[in-house]
């Protein structure tokens, strides 16, 4: 299975990794308000060095696969078949759940995530989300409360990636100011 039908990549970055996971907290109060559909989001950060260290929210990884797959299999096995049927039953689960999880990737590509930790530049951390049905202006009102984010990557149509540009320049322009001073 692929990425659901009509979703996009947004890939903004940010100068602090605590504003790139506010703004992932903003996209979801827009999902919860049927702003935006959300199918994915994942951290991509580098370090000055240039290493990189990403951080996946929906996929399922080959040893989360195997783990729960395994699990279900030796109860079931157990159950239908006593001691050996539990260990045969669950080892062949947890194959087949390692198995499935190297090839259903429901959310970015882990093609796009491995050219990502190259793009993010040093210093930033990037948030990219697999996005569908989106209230442009409710995505541009989030964006101009981060000032130094900026745009990194996107498949979104080129009238929504200009005004998505236009929000992250407004919020350059705007001062940040903090209330509580």
């Amino acid at each position: 299975m692929s990425a659901p039908d009509g979703s996009k990549l947004l890939v903004i970055s940010f100068d602090d990794p605590l504003r790139a996971q506010e703004f992932l907290l903003s996209v979801v109060r827009l999902q919860n308000n049927n702003e935006i559909q959300l199918h994915d989001a994942v951290f991509v950060r580098r370090d000055e060095q240039g290493n990189s260290h990403v951080t996946e929210t929906t996929d399922i990884t080959a040893g989360r696969g195997a783990m729960g797959a395994g699990v279900w299999g030796l109860l079931f096995g157990t159950l239908l078949g006593g001691p050996l049927g539990g260990l045969v039953v669950g080892a062949a689960s947890a194959g087949g759940g390692a198995l499935y999880a190297k090839l259903v990737d429901r959310g970015i590509k882990d093609e796009t995530v491995h050219e990502l930790r190259s793009v993010v530049p040093p210093g930033r951390t990037a948030l990219a989300l697999l996005v569908s049905h989106l209230s442009l202006g409710d995505l541009q009102r989030e964006l101009t409360r981060f000032p130094g984010a900026a745009l990194v990557e996107s498949d979104l149509p080129p009238a929504v990636v200009t005004a998505v540009q236009e929000a992250l320049a407004e919020a350059n322009r705007t001062p940040f100011t903090d209330a509580t001073s």
